[in-house]
């Protein structure tokens, strides 16, 4: 139990330091420190105890704080989204194909833009040609655009791949192999190996078995066809796909049955973990794998040495070890998936399988119930008590459940097993001879071809699965209820009277105090989040799209449009606004376009609107017409205004209509009319913009509006197009933000407005790179804030 709460305090300190930046060493000194109090108070074991996890909670954050330091200057992350480059560097990991291209993990060693080479360091992922022939070892120079990875709605793929130390992608790059063999040896064999494998398979067996047997051997799921895979996710069987710990133990068992008669039981075990690790790195390393690797070969050297091992115990050291390597796995979804899938089996699979086997004995004979509960322990109680545990995960980052799941793994589970035993088989004989090999695949064909048709015809069915969205909140709720209800199941009986008994005589005044300390925690939270006096802008990142939230120095909120992603908008305003907040006073949009709208009909789910501002323009999307219904429904007053209109506000903030000059025609162009306003407070400005066609910009400047402005959002996202040099010089900025979602290739902002503010010092601030970016003001002075 000690080791379990050590890693739950190392975990905690983990996240704790994740959420902001302190320095590493200060959590160093307070470990150093609690070690030491711990020490000299060794004879009490409470407060030793009570100090160790104190250490380990600041080791744990002082791990996370070095892990998410600052990159180095000359870290290759700072030269994205600036053109053109070519980079040199050695391929660091087997060639990942795709469909339309092959994914390459760049290790760069040097940069070159405009005839000038520098040195430089970290990891990208290069996207050469499908049909290139690029190898691990390879030193390689790629051409083309260093982007900031995308985000995408369903998937946060920019942060998947900075776990794994990749902070820029190169797309459709233009690649030349230097040299070859420069990487590690036994590396390269590993790889050439896994490769001639899946070679093998796809020459034993048609598609879609060939791809559905390489997920289960080898870690490959690149070539499974989308519907194969949508069929796996609604029949909530997916982990089939996925490299568990049921292959470690099939390796684990193959690899002892061969080498123990040979070479004896020790010998055996020793040289068995050495191939575990080697099938680890075989298969791709990841979490979820290496989480399996470690807890088998804690298993293995438990049976070595005559100890039994315990499963919670287990799964922490494993847990404890893979983020002492890398803190941010704890965010790697399939980690965290497995990691409850192992808890939710030493928890609950127990007692599950006792419970059924009590259930059937009312129907069979003993002895035939026995044989009944072995039979259906896999796939019923294993499943089940993975499900308890895996549920709210799944429900909070895929919001899907699937209804047909249990009747799913009952027949599909059973057949796994010979899967892999004849699919290593068939493998190995067809690196040996084709012919025999072709023999041993028509067997495995067979339990292949079996679950994928029953995964497809369970798919099928309308209601197979459903769409059920949990809120993070809920899921930690029900986590932190489950983990009390397991600690107390796992306790020795003598142990939970006595916890029992000390409840029932302190809960009175634990109630009270507790009660105490949540209200007076809300007060606080509450006393920080009220108005501070100044002014704040928010340029939210919301990808490719427009969104701007404002605070007024009363507390009035004001948001101008919502870029196109509901999920990241309400995520953005809920970051920024009181937990207990659910109003907005004033709702801008500036066109109707999708960057600016698409989002808001979602927001308005929980946001009342008091006003709404419009150009008047109307538009046909489902978007816009979502929008009207929810003003409709919450009595928003609805107000198309055209120049000249302004919002005065009590604590002097004013926001100004600048453009359009006239209410646009219906058949207008949504760039010719956008809004335009001009927000000011004392001595500062903001000159907001949406996309403006060169017309606009024109009518805008004939129109005589003074536009001059503290702080400039670049408009059209600052393409050449909108963001003229008159327009810039007439405005004359001191900072300038631009709205840009990650991984674009439109080459925004255009060079020439970078170069014209590069020319006059005014610095630039992108949402891409920067994240949400926060400007502040009393009136006088500017306090600029990056979210990242």
């Amino acid at each position: 139990m000690t080791l379990l709460y050590l890693v739950a305090a190392w975990t905690a300190g983990i996240f704790l330091a994740s959420s902001g930046q302190s320095p590493a060493g200060l959590w160093l000194l307070l470990a150093a420190g609690a070690f030491g109090l711990a020490y000299a108070l060794r004879h009490n074991r409470a407060r030793g105890l009570a100090l160790t996890y104190l250490a380990l909670f600041a080791l744990g954050a002082a791990r996370a704080s070095w892990a998410t330091r600052p990159l180095p200057d000359h870290h290759i992350a700072h030269q994205v989204d600036t053109g053109y480059v070519t980079l040199t560097g050695i391929i660091s990991q087997d060639a990942d194909v795709r469909d339309t291209h092959v994914n390459l993990r760049l290790d760069v060693e040097s940069v070159q833009r405009s005839g000038i080479t520098q040195s430089a360091a970290g990891i990208v992922l290069v996207q050469a040609s499908r049909y290139s022939d690029y190898a691990y070892g390879d030193r390689v120079t790629a051409g083309g655009a260093l982007l900031t990875p995308p985000e995408f709605d369903d998937f946060p793929y920019r942060d998947y791949l900075a776990r794994r130390g990749i902070h820029a992608i190169m797309p459709d790059a233009e690649v030349e192999r230097v040299a070859t063999d420069q990487g590690r040896p036994w590396y390269a064999a590993l790889y050439d190996l896994k490769r001639r494998a899946q070679r093998t398979i796809d020459q034993l067996l048609p598609s879609p078995e060939a791809p559905l047997l390489s997920g289960i051997l080898l870690g490959v799921e690149s070539s499974i066809s989308d519907d194969v895979r949508e069929a796996f996710n609604r029949t909530g069987t997916s982990h089939v796909i996925a490299i568990s710990g049921a292959n470690i133990i099939v390796v684990i068992r193959a690899l002892m049955g061969l080498l123990e008669p040979p070479l004896g039981k020790r010998r055996a075990g020793w040289v068995t973990l050495v191939g575990v690790g080697g099938y680890t790195l075989f298969v791709g390393a990841d979490p979820a794998v290496a989480r399996a690797a470690i807890m088998g070969s804690l298993a293995l050297l438990a049976t070595q040495w005559g100890r039994r091992t315990y499963g919670l115990t287990s799964l922490a050291f494993a847990v404890w070890l893979m983020t002492l390597w890398n803190p941010l796995t704890l965010w790697d979804i399939g980690f965290q998936l497995s990691v409850a899938a192992t808890a939710g089996l030493v928890l609950f699979s127990g007692g599950l399988e006792q419970r059924l086997d009590a259930l059937l004995r009312r129907i069979f004979a003993p002895n035939t119930a026995r044989s009944v509960t072995r039979w259906l322990a896999e796939p019923v109680v294993v499943s089940l008590a993975a499900q308890i545990t895996t549920t709210p995960l799944i429900l909070v980052y895929f919001g899907r459940l699937s209804v047909v799941s249990l009747l799913a793994n009952v027949l599909i589970v059973p057949a796994q097993t010979y899967i892999m035993l004849l699919g290593w088989i068939a493998v190995l004989l067809g690196l040996l001879w084709t012919s025999l090999g072709e023999l041993a695949a028509w067997i495995v064909w067979l339990p292949l071809t079996y679950t994928i048709r029953v995964v497809r015809g369970l798919a099928q069915i309308e209601w197979a699965s459903a769409t059920v969205a949990l809120s993070p909140t809920y899921a930690w709720a029900f986590y932190a209820l489950l983990g009390g209800v397991a600690l107390l199941s796992i306790q020795h009986p003598d142990d939970r009277a006595t916890l029992f008994r000390r409840v029932r005589q302190h809960v009175s005044a634990s109630v009270v105090a507790g009660g105490g300390a949540i209200v007076a925690v809300l007060v606080w939270i509450a006393a920080f989040q009220q108005p501070d006096g100044r002014l704040h802008v928010w340029f939210l990142d919301v990808g490719h799209g427009h969104a701007v939230l404002i605070q007024t120095p009363n507390g009035a909120q004001v948001l101008i449009d919502g870029g196109p992603n509901p999920t990241r908008l309400r995520r953005a305003v809920g970051d920024r606004l009181p937990f207990w907040d659910r109003d907005l006073d004033l709702l801008v949009v500036t066109q109707p376009k999708a960057s600016a709208i698409d989002a808001l009909p979602a927001l308005l789910d929980r946001y009342q609107v008091e006003v709404a501002l419009t150009t008047g323009q109307p538009a046909a999307s489902d978007a816009y017409i979502a929008l009207f219904d929810a003003w409709a429904a919450q009595q928003t007053q609805v107000v198309p205004v055209t120049a000249g209109y302004r919002v005065a506000v009590d604590d002097g903030v004013t926001l100004e209509v600048l453009h359009p000059q006239l209410a646009p025609p219906s058949e207008a162009e949504p760039e010719d009319v956008g809004m335009v306003l001009r927000l000011s407070y004392g001595d500062t400005s903001f000159l907001i913009t949406p996309d403006l066609s060169p017309e606009a910009e024109q009518a805008l400047a004939e129109a005589g509006w003074y536009t001059g402005s503290t702080v400039l959002e670049l408009p059209s996202r600052g393409s050449d197009r909108a963001s003229s040099a008159e327009f810039l010089q007439a405005v004359q900025p001191q900072a300038a933000v631009v709205s840009l979602g990650a991984g674009s290739r439109q080459n925004l902002p255009a060079p020439e407005v970078v170069s014209w503010l590069d020319e006059r010092a005014i610095p630039l601030y992108r949402t891409d790179h920067d994240g949400t970016v926060e400007i502040v003001t009393d009136g006088r002075t500017l306090w600029i804030y990056r979210e990242r």
